[in-house]
């Protein structure tokens, strides 16, 4: 039994260990993100992805590994400048450093993650993706 209860929390937890960023506009494979650089879907700081970050073997060469840190959280206050919990496309876009020449393809990403479509992520519209 002691053994079951502890592997059901271990498993319960190992969501979060896994999670890490893959964030482009490079990848490390030497392609272009699209626009985040995971072989399968991420959040809209192109974190908590699915897959591995195209390019490498490892889950965790692109980030600098913290279980007690929740990365997307982390992104978000980041880029927040104001601080008033409200995320627009122009910070959020100086945050990812994004190139005019893909600010196309990442406002896509941004709107796709506005649930209301308000034009403003909030810290509740990343913990729902």
């Amino acid at each position: 039994m002691k053994f079951f209860s502890i592997a059901l929390l271990a498993s319960a937890a190992l969501p979060g260990v896994l999670s890490f960023c893959c964030s482009g506009p490079q990848c490390a494979d030497g392609t272009g993100g699209t626009p985040c650089c995971a072989t399968q879907s991420c959040n809209i700081f192109c974190c908590a992805c699915g897959g591995h970050c195209r390019g490498t073997s490892s889950k965790r060469e692109l980030l600098a590994f913290d279980p007690r840190v929740d990365e997307s959280m982390a992104a978000f206050e980041a880029a927040d400048k104001s601080g008033n919990g409200n995320l627009t496309l122009d910070d959020y876009l100086e945050y990812m450093s994004v190139p005019d020449s893909k600010k196309d393809m990442w406002t896509q990403w941004f709107d796709k993650h506005d649930k209301n479509g308000d034009g403003i992520i909030t810290a509740d519209e990343i913990s729902n993706n």
